[in-house]
C-alpha cells in the first residue's frame, strides 16, 4: 500500500467514474498522450487488478517511453485548469515511485503517477509490450509484465499476479528469463540504487537503504517455483481450498480479463 503525508482528497471531491475506479478519468490521461504522440501502459497495482488480484484501487501509475518521461509529464503541469500536484508519498521498497510526479484531477478523487519505462523494465518500452483491456486501458502483456516483476525484484507482486492468474511452472519456464540475472539486469540494479540513494535528502527521517535492491545474485528459477508452490498456502482461512486453485482463483474459472470489470 502507498503512504501519503497528505489526503488526496478533499471533502468537496466526487467519486471518480466507474464507483470509484476512475476508467473514464483514465481514458482521458490515455488520450491525451496519445494527442501528442506519446504511448503508454498502466503497471502497478491497476495492472495487478487487470490480472485478476483482489486489491482496493489506488492511484493509477502511467508507464511511458524514458525518452518521453519529462514531456508527458511537463503536458499534464501545463494543464493546471484540470490537473493539479498530487500529495508528495513516503519512500517506497525498490521503488522510484516517490521521485515521480504525482497529480490528481480537480474536484475528483482520482490520482495518477507519470513514471519512466525504467521503473519496471530492463529495456525501454513499446507497442509489442502492450495489450487493452475491454475499455481499451493499455496494459503490459502478461509475459512482460512478470518479467518486470522478477528482474525488479517486486516479490509479493508476482506471488500475487501468480495466484491472479494461476500460473504453474511450466509457464514461467517458457516465458521468462529466470535462473541467473542478466548483466543488463545487474547493471539495473547498480543504476536504480544510485538513483534510490541520490534522494535520501529529500526524506531526512527515513532509511533509504532498506527500500534498495538487493545486488546478491539470486537464482529466479527456484525463486519461482517457490512462489508457485505456496499458492496452496496463500489460500485464505475463510476460504474453502477445495473450491480455490489460488487466493483469488476458483478452480475452472474464466481468465479474468475476459470478464467485463473496470479495468
Amino acid at each position: 500500500m502507498t503512504n501519503t503525508m497528505a489526503e488526496p482528497a478533499t471533502i468537496s471531491d466526487r467519486p471518480s467514474s466507474r464507483n470509484g475506479r476512475g476508467i473514464e478519468e483514465i481514458q482521458e490521461v490515455i488520450k491525451i498522450l496519445k494527442d501528442a504522440g506519446i504511448m503508454c501502459c498502466i503497471v502497478g497495482g491497476k495492472a495487478l487488478l487487470y490480472y485478476g488480484v483482489h486489491r482496493i484501487p489506488t492511484d493509477w501509475h502511467v508507464c511511458v517511453p524514458n525518452d518521453q518521461f519529462s514531456d508527458a509529464s511537463a503536458i499534464f503541469t501545463r494543464r493546471c485548469d484540470t490537473y493539479e500536484p498530487g500529495a508528495k508519498i513516503l519512500p517506497q521498497i525498490r521503488s522510484l515511485l516517490h521521485t515521480y510526479p504525482r497529480f490528481k484531477q480537480k474536484g475528483v478523487n482520482f490520482s495518477f503517477y507519470i513514471m519512466p519505462a525504467f521503473e519496471y523494465f530492463i529495456h525501454d518500452l513499446d507497442e509489442t509490450m502492450i495489450e487493452r483491456s475491454k475499455n481499451d486501458v493499455p496494459y503490459p502483456k502478461l509475459e512482460h509484465f512478470a518479467q518486470s516483476l522478477v528482474s525488479t525484484q517486486r516479490w509479493p507482486e508476482l506471488a500475487q499476479l501468480i495466484d491472479g492468474m494461476d500460473l504453474d511452472e511450466e509457464w514461467g519456464t517458457a516465458h521468462l528469463h529466470l535462473g541467473m540475472p542478466s548483466q543488463a539486469e545487474r547493471e539495473y540494479v547498480e543504476q536504480k540504487n544510485i538513483q534510490y540513494k541520490s534522494v535520501q535528502d529529500q526524506f531526512p527521517n527515513s532509511n533509504l537503504r532498506i527500500g534498495t535492491l538487493s545486488k546478491t545474485p539470486m537464482d529466479r528459477t527456484e525463486k519461482w517455483k517457490a512462489l508457485v508452490g505456496a499458492k496452496g498456502s496463500r489460500i485464505g482461512l475463510h476460504l474453502p481450498k477445495e473450491r480455490y486453485a489460488t487466493q483469488f482463483r476458483r478452480k475452472g474459472s474464466q481468465d479474468p480479463r475476459l470478464r467485463d470489470r473496470a479495468v
